[in-house]
């Protein structure tokens, strides 16, 4: 291709994965997209030139020749699949461009590794060397690809991957990552496998030596970054054990770096982790959330200051690599005990008192209720404390704690008692408790949240009453007591149990422990007529509110453990849930004419684990604390980053709480019948800075789409991995004025996994046409299109649903792979539908009654494996 200047190119915009990134210098970038080769400036932020490198092959590997270049023309060995070339690429002060690509070698079998090996001691003739998939290195010369040497491993495994290091052929190490778990550490001059690296317990999908060839890292299936030692002394009898095994990633990892300073390793799960060598091992220190599935490629610039990655979604970005990185993971040595004091000074006798809950009032003071019945507040860190309450009578009841910060600061603390009472303390107030019976039985559970108005608290109770009561407490200026009053009772419906709840001013929203969503709408009357709590008793004139919307199994049958409201007016919102399903939710909601639609615009899996709260923060970033594996994580999700890591034993089945305002972030929990505390600074969980050199699309694919005839053009319906149904119309160009024209018309989710196939149903109308999805775990769902004044409505219109287990999704329930519409009346329709348990079953749709009926069903089972597609032919 012609050199272009870089002010006047124009790259094409490909969004395909980024599967190979290096720098070419410390501020130019190459990446590949498909066969795609681009140059990257990281000062002006531009792709300044690309190139076609291989047509029908996507490059797997980039790699600058770095020693004995000269000038301004620089060599890149790239690879992919079966063939590989050289590129030269010109740079100088004002642009950079390849130059036209040369010849192109083609070899035998997949390349997975190469490496530039110099021929002679004086550096001026260069050789290419090729890892290859079963175990085989080849090495070329640079400029003709003549094959100059080959060697074969004793053991012919196949490699998922593989790693080579080495300046000349005498000493070219190979590391083949092989599909037994393993990693075999060969020399090409001789042949026998040197070193057996075991430990991981799935395929090696990447290895990488260090600079000084002392240390190898490998990545695997098993989601583990290992260390292995090269060092003779750590070999006994060629069988090598991890050194270190790194964990964090919650899905596979597919590459990693080993730089001096740190280790950089790139997962499935769509982050990057920077993993740094401390006093109690390996740390996370940085980890940075890119896309939503696989980051494929990452590389260090020649002086390990910065670091590009490439997504899956086509992203490409850029960070640097502090020399003083933040540490993610919480040290042991920066947790502080908060123990009780002796139980003589406490007045609980001569006995040992354990600690019941915990509420964390302020970056200072924790509250603790005990097992005989005090209530203390404790300076953490110091033996100071003091007993805001005692209630002897009632000993080892495990009470209810919560605590908030308020906007401006302020903390509170409450504790549910077994009278149904509720007991508030105010952060830096010295009178006693207020204290409050708002209950006829006692506190199961008590939720406090900062009010959207300045130094206020909404508190939420739930007791045997088929209710939740919402009370608000107002810090008033100087010594007053504060106003404590209450705002209304959200009704629950018929046997749901509250777990978790939040409101504004305009909309309230609860969980239930079985998953369940409810919506409520706040009237302005409500926020404006508050009753005062007289103490000791309870007015209960105190408005109900129902449920505007109550959606079931948001989260299955597990717990919907955390709740966050952003609303735009009294019409419409948005809410987010988290649940013990790992999952993060976002549903939109709109109400017109005394109705709500409710629409599911997103659903992500944060944890393995659990999801257990969600906050707001006042810079609008949404944190999300989970729990996997005994160990607290703090999430921001809005920037995909990882803030902490705290190790805590029992994890979310144990007393824990985040305090946050805005200099500390302080994580309380209970270990061992023991009170921690882990105290940071804010400013110690400030990211790196992201330099997004090109934005990616969505990585998630589009796994079915289907096309149905308009009068004026066609209807496209499209759906995939996010579990989502969209509709497009296409209009072609009619006449010399006209262009075609592809637009948006709707959306809807309500698939719980993958959907597989879609179909139009034969309409028998313009104005009405019928969609079918279905997908995993064998859900089938029908939809009327509604078509009028170029508006489209998606309506459900039945389902067919797969029996749900007793927790979480049934994953043994057959797929549905593909759907074939055989015939439709202006009553019903029939299809056929090929599942993944080699069955095949005919079903008929009533429109009129909105049910699916199965009039047959191959028991035969005809085919032996599972059916993949399926066409009706009349």
């Amino acid at each position: 291709m012609d050199p272009l200047p870089a002010a006047g190119f124009v790259a094409t915009g490909s969004r395909l994965p980024v599967t190979a990134v290096a720098f070419l210098s410390e501020s130019v970038i190459l990446s590949a997209n498909g066969g795609l080769l681009r140059i990257h400036n990281t000062q002006s932020e531009k792709c300044v030139d690309e190139a076609t490198v291989f047509e029908h092959a996507r490059i797997y590997g980039i790699l600058p020749l770095r020693r004995g270049e000269e000038g301004p023309t620089s060599r890149v060995l790239v690879f992919g699949s079966k063939s590989w070339t050289i590129v030269s690429i010109r740079l100088d002060s004002e642009r950079a461009r390849v130059l036209p690509v040369g010849r192109i070698f083609a070899v035998v079998d997949w390349i997975k590794a190469a490496h530039w090996v110099c021929a002679d001691s004086a550096g001026a003739r260069w050789l290419v060397a090729l890892a290859m998939a079963h175990n085989q290195v080849q090495v070329c010369d640079a400029e003709t690809g003549r094959v100059v040497r080959t060697a074969q491993c004793e053991e012919r495994s196949i490699l998922y991957a593989a790693a080579l290091a080495g300046d000349t052929l005498d000493d070219l190490c190979v590391a083949a990552g092989t599909v037994f778990n393993q990693v075999l550490v060969w020399r090409v001059a001789k042949g026998p496998v040197e070193r057996r690296l075991v430990g991981h317990e799935g395929v090696i999908f990447g290895v990488n030596f260090s600079s000084d060839q002392s240390t190898l890292a490998s990545v695997s299936d098993d989601r583990t970054v290992r260390l292995w030692s090269l060092r003779p002394e750590d070999c006994l009898d060629g069988r090598v054990e991890p050194q270190d095994t790194l964990y964090g990633h919650h899905a596979r990892v597919w590459q990693c770096l080993v730089l001096e300073r740190c280790i950089v390793s790139a997962s499935e799960d769509g982050t990057c982790r920077v993993w740094q060598l401390g006093d109690c091992g390996w740390r996370t220190v940085e980890c940075w959330r890119q896309c939503k599935k696989n980051v494929w490629a990452v590389a260090a610039n020649p002086s390990q200051t910065l670091v590009v990655s490439g997504g899956g979604d086509g992203s490409l970005q850029v960070r640097p690599l502090a020399k003083d990185s933040r540490t993610v993971e919480a040290a042991d040595q920066r947790l502080v005990s908060v123990p009780l004091p002796p139980a003589e000074l406490v007045g609980a006798g001569d006995g040992v008192d354990h600690i019941r809950a915990f509420a964390l009032l302020d970056r200072n003071t924790a509250v603790i209720a005990t097992d005989s019945g005090h209530v203390l507040r404790r300076a953490i860190g110091t033996d100071r404390f003091s007993v805001s309450l005692a209630v002897p009578e009632l000993r080892s009841y495990a009470m209810a704690t919560g605590s908030a910060t308020s906007r401006d600061g302020g903390g509170l603390a409450a504790v549910g008692l077994r009278d149904g009472s509720v007991a508030i303390i105010l952060a830096g107030s010295s009178e006693k408790p207020l204290v409050s019976r708002l209950h006829s039985g006692p506190v199961e559970r008590l939720v406090i949240s900062a009010a959207c108005c300045p130094r206020s608290f909404d508190l939420f109770t739930a007791g045997p009453d088929n209710f939740v009561l919402w009370t608000r407490v107002t810090v008033l200026v100087g010594d007053q007591q504060p106003r404590w009053t209450t705002m209304a009772k959200l009704e629950l419906p018929s046997g749901a149990s509250f777990a978790t709840a939040t409101v504004n001013e305009c909309w309230a929203a609860v969980g239930t422990k079985k998953g369940s969503l409810l919506i409520y709408s706040v009237p302005a009357s409500v926020l404006e007529s508050g009753l005062d709590i007289v103490d000791g008793l309870l007015d209960n004139s105190a408005p109900l509110m129902q449920p505007l919307v109550s959606l079931a199994r948001v989260h299955g049958k597990l717990t919907l453990s955390a709740v966050a409201i952003t609303s735009v007016d009294r019409q419409s919102c948005t809410i987010y849930t988290g649940g013990r399903d790992g999952m993060l939710n976002t549903f939109s909601v709109h109400t017109a004419n005394g109705t709500a639609e409710v629409t599911r615009t997103a659903s992500e899996r944060l944890s393995p684990g659990r999801v257990e709260q969600l906050i707001f923060t006042d810079a609008q970033s949404l944190l999300a604390v989970t729990f996997y594996h005994k160990r607290l994580v703090l999430l921001d999700h809005f920037n995909r980053t990882e803030l902490l890591s705290v190790a805590c034993a029992g994890g979310a089945n144990k007393p824990w709480q985040i305090y946050r305002d805005t200099g500390c972030l302080l994580v309380g929990f209970m270990q061992g019948g023991e009170l921690f505390t882990y105290r940071r600074p804010l400013e110690e969980s400030v990211q790196v800075p992201c330099n997004r050199l090109v934005d990616g699309v969505s990585s998630v694919d589009i796994r079915a789409t289907d096309v149905g005839a308009t009068d004026d053009g066609f209807l496209l319906a499209t759906a995939g991995e996010d579990c989502f149904l969209r509709i497009h119309h296409y209009r072609p160009p009619r006449g010399k004025k006209t262009t075609d024209a592809l637009r948006f018309l709707a959306e809807t989710r309500h698939h719980a996994s993958v959907i597989r196939c879609v179909a139009f149903v034969p309409s028998h109308s313009q104005s009405t046409r019928y969609v079918l999805t279905a997908g995993a775990g064998s859900e089938l769902r029908c939809w009327r299109l509604d078509l009028s004044d170029g508006r489209a409505n998606l309506v459900d219109w039945g389902a067919v649903l797969p029996a749900k287990p007793k927790y979480g999704v049934d994953r043994d329930a057959p797929r549905i792979m593909d759907i074939a519409v055989l015939f439709s009346t202006g009553e019903c329709f029939t299809f056929a539908a090929a599942y993944s348990d080699a069955s095949i079953r005919i079903w008929r749709m009533d429109l009129a009654s909105q049910q699916f009926t199965c009039v047959a069903e191959d028991l035969d089972r005809s085919h032996k494996c599972c059916v993949l597609s399926l066409a009706a032919v009349s």
